[in-house]
């Protein structure tokens, strides 16, 4: 994986040193080797992670073919390279490396915007096309990589990572009151496309862009569908097994080794099963907390403790396995490492235990490393798929906190109901783009809440994980973001998924477990679906009490401008013993919503933010 930037204005580029800049703060997504390149009015830059052909895959990469010049920076992985060059050597192309970069770059001359069509992978590039003057970008179905873009005047700038566009100086770092609005209706969530900063935007998952002649057109190439579907409930557990390990597989192509994330999961399990089979003395490695064990306490979300299963997988598949435990101090000091990852403040803790988890295994000397990330999104592994009171939720069904949101504000910024409003319509925006061909009720309620969850909460989670893994320099493979799993189990009947159809007790995610049965114990097959771990300790709670009462006690403080300080200080007075609603669901209870104002705090200071309400 890599780091992309650059930028096209109406003049000639003289000098390097805005496009050095925005490299260079994004050089923590590839710390192998950084170029730039300048031809006219477009600079590009790149900073890579080598995986595949380390020798021959520099970037940004330039061609000239039949007279006409092509110049691409790329940030992804493909995993059908192979069938990808035969098309392009029978069109007479000739290749001078090993690398997905060139073929990437011959498939857009050969096919245009059309190449979207035949690429399996995630990806994020852009493509300077000098015969056309365009710049061509593109993002992988699923939004797996980032990439983001504003326009300034005459300048078009993109880049992996929001800093790279602030970098360039085109860009004053600006919050108003719709960005506002996204972080505190949404937070740590926003819009497709959109951020927290104004005028800078996100290029949406499944969508393509052209700049020319200094207007930006964007089309969107893929989005899930409905279809009717006609495999046998048997044929379709076959289906999911052939799916899944094959996307495995396929992620499986490296240079430099492939290691895997072991929670003791169903869906991570069942990726390092795969690998297991395919790779040779694999490492795992796990994340808990320190005196987690002692401290945790079963809840309706998290009924089991990750450790015990994770023990029950490293005996039984034999890796070579490392736990990684966090501490109070450093999962607290990482709050503002997280922030600068992600620039902008998002899952507190949840984001900066993931800082540590990445780092430790970067420091392990490992470059990449499967995630069993996206199953739950698809197979249906969330409470909210299935319970009643979430299912029918106002909002987004993974955060009823509309009280807790309205109260943490001015009340001067929004009026009284503008957070509910904005959130209800955000949801039905999005609902417009879903189909539905079937006249179920049950059925149309699923595909809804399964597509605002993909839209959603998927795409916080994966952004999590691309920030804080880039930023330690590692490459994160998530086989369950294959489009074509996607696409298939979309489709699957909603109460086949839950395990509905001969009885009325819902079984998580049950095609998948149907399908892996034989090959996994047990153990983690019968087990419930567990969050990502948090901590339960007094000690971190204690740690953001007392910085968040610093906080408010100083009188420059930028939070101070936007919180409702009286409310704040009495969840902290009470403990949040009164709080009745939790900000992002299982994974942002009372702690995470005070580490949340802990990083809203740091950032608009850290990122010299104007507020402009």
């Amino acid at each position: 994986m890599c780091g992309i930037c650059g930028y096209m204005q109406d003049q000639k580029i003289q000098k390097d040193n805005i496009i050095t800049k925005m490299k260079d703060s994004i050089l923590q997504r590839g710390n192998s080797e950084n170029n730039t390149y300048i031809h006219n009015n477009v600079a590009l830059g790149h900073a890579r992670l080598s995986i595949i052909d380390i020798k021959n895959g520099k970037q940004p990469m330039e061609r000239m073919i039949n007279g006409k010049r092509y110049t691409i920076v790329y940030n992804g992985e493909l995993y059908n390279t192979n069938v990808l060059k035969n098309i392009l050597l029978t069109k007479g192309f000739e290749f001078e490396t090993e690398c997905d970069t060139e073929v990437l770059l011959y498939l857009y001359i050969a096919f245009k915007e059309q190449m979207l069509k035949f690429i399996n992978g995630i990806f994020a590039f852009a493509i300077y096309d000098e015969n056309e003057k365009s710049i061509f970008l593109a993002k992988d179905r699923l939004g797996i990589k980032p990439l983001f873009y504003s326009i300034k005047d005459d300048k078009f700038i993109f880049s992996s990572e929001i800093k790279g566009i602030l970098a360039s100086g085109f860009i004053t770092p600006i919050v108003g009151k719709e960005e506002l609005l996204e972080l505190f209706s949404l937070g740590p969530a926003h819009s497709p496309g959109k951020t927290y900063f104004k005028d800078i935007y996100e290029l949406k998952a499944g969508y393509y862009a052209i700049y020319k002649n200094n207007n930006l057109k964007i089309e969107q190439y893929w989005d899930l569908k409905e279809k009717k579907m006609l495999d046998s409930d048997d044929d379709i557990i076959d289906n999911v097994k052939f799916l899944v390990t094959d996307a495995t597989k396929k992620q499986l192509v490296s240079d430099v080794g492939i290691s895997s994330m072991l929670s003791g999961g169903l869906d991570s399990s069942i990726i390092t099963k795969i690998a297991t089979d395919n790779v040779h003395n694999l490492h795992t490695y796990s994340i808990n907390y320190e005196n987690n064990d002692e401290d945790f306490v079963a809840n309706s979300y998290q009924q089991t403790k990750d450790s015990d299963f994770v023990k029950v997988m490293v005996k039984y598949l034999n890796t070579k396995h490392k736990n990684i435990i966090v501490n109070d101090k450093d999962l607290f000091d990482t709050l503002y490492e997280a922030v600068l990852a992600r620039d902008m403040p998002s899952m507190a803790d949840i984001d900066s235990s993931m800082y540590i988890f990445c780092k430790e295994i970067a420091n392990n000397n490992e470059k990449v490393v499967l995630s069993g990330e996206c199953s739950d999104e698809i197979f249906g592994g969330y409470p909210w798929f299935y319970r009643e009171h979430l299912k029918k939720a106002k909002g987004f069904p993974w955060a009823l906190s509309e009280n807790l949101r309205e109260n943490l504000v001015k009340e001067k910024i929004f009026n009284d109901g503008d957070i509910l409003q904005y959130i209800l319509k955000c949801k039905n925006d999005t609902l417009k783009n879903v189909s539905h061909i079937s006249e179920d009720k049950f059925e149309n309620e699923f595909k809804e809440i399964n597509y605002l969850t993909i839209k959603y909460f998927m795409n916080t989670l994966v952004e999590r994980t691309d920030r804080m893994s880039m930023r330690n320099s590692l490459e994160v493979r998530v086989p369950y973001a294959d489009h074509r799993i996607f696409e298939y189990v979309y489709n699957v009947d909603a109460k086949l998924k839950l395990g509905l159809r001969n009885n009325n007790e819902v079984v998580e995610k049950y095609i998948l477990k149907q399908a892996f049965k034989n090959d996994i114990p047990t153990d983690i097959i019968s087990r419930k679906k567990s969050p990502f771990p948090k901590t339960y300790s007094k000690k971190y709670l204690e740690l953001l009490e007392n910085k968040l009462l610093e906080i408010l006690n100083n009188k420059e403080s930028r939070l101070l401008e936007i919180i409702n300080e009286d409310y704040v200080r009495n969840l902290i007075k009470t403990h949040g013993s009164e709080l009745t609603e939790n900000l992002f669901g299982q994974l942002m209870t009372y702690p995470q919503t005070l580490a949340f104002l802990i990083q809203i705090d740091y950032w608009l200071t850290a990122y010299n933010i104007k507020i402009k309400i």
